[in-house]
């Protein structure tokens, strides 16, 4: 019997076959091997084994196996990385990376899973999961920012009637946040009505969810 042998490679493409040993018969003849005769390649992790065989005149035969364990490394991805946008709805996703396992096989990421969406601002990350054959696995993150930008509002009106209970207000214009998002506008009460000629103000105060805030003012002459 011809003693095995034993390697190790972490991919199926990085393998060196070793040389035959020299193997001769009883007489001393250098026999020349057939092969070798490759075993079952695994899906990812395992043994592969190659065979020689060794035949004397008399047809005695005799097999050298060497023995391939396959140990899969572990791979990397990219930085995650990061962008800022004023609304949910500007967000695009980037195309995610391309990766690949340790092997150099092309690994297909899951679909991103994403985070909660703040109430106004904040953070939001996009989560790609890549995984290669043994298990091994990786994340990569896309964090959008959301920080939201200001919004006007219409221009001021104003308005002369001859008397003060002639006065009839205007409905608030329809204002919108920056994102879109309509505004319900506070009222401030009209304190001390006049009792003679001059100006009467009317506000309107509109606040976004970041606070920004903005009157609309209905001036009244009488």
């Amino acid at each position: 019997p011809i003693t095995p042998t034993t390697d190790i490679a972490d991919c199926y493409e990085n393998i060196i076959l070793p040389a035959p040993p020299t193997v001769t018969d009883n007489c001393g003849v250098v026999l020349s091997p057939t092969g070798p005769v490759e075993g079952t390649i695994p899906e990812c992790e395992g043994d592969i084994t190659y065979t020689w065989t060794y035949t004397d005149c008399a047809g005695n035969i005799h097999d050298w196996i060497h023995t391939v364990t396959i140990e899969r490394e572990d791979f990397s991805v990219p930085a995650n990385t990061f962008e800022t946008v004023a609304c949910y709805a500007d967000i695009v996703l980037p195309t995610p990376p391309s990766v690949n396992d340790h092997c150099g096989n092309p690994i297909t990421p899951t679909d991103p899973v994403e985070s909660a969406e703040p109430d106004c601002e904040g953070d939001i990350t996009f989560t790609w999961t890549y995984t290669d054959c043994k298990g091994n696995t990786h994340d990569w993150i896309h964090t959008v920012t959301i920080e939201r930008e200001d919004f006007t509002v219409p221009a001021n009106t104003s308005e002369t009637v001859a008397c003060y209970a002639d006065i009839v207000l205007p409905a608030p214009p329809a204002v919108n946040d920056h994102c879109g998002n309509l505004l319900t506008p506070s009222e401030h009460p009209e304190l001390n009505p006049p009792a003679s000629e001059r100006d009467t103000k009317h506000t309107w105060t509109y606040t976004d969810c970041e606070g920004n805030t903005h009157d609309w003012i209905h001036t009244v002459t009488i």
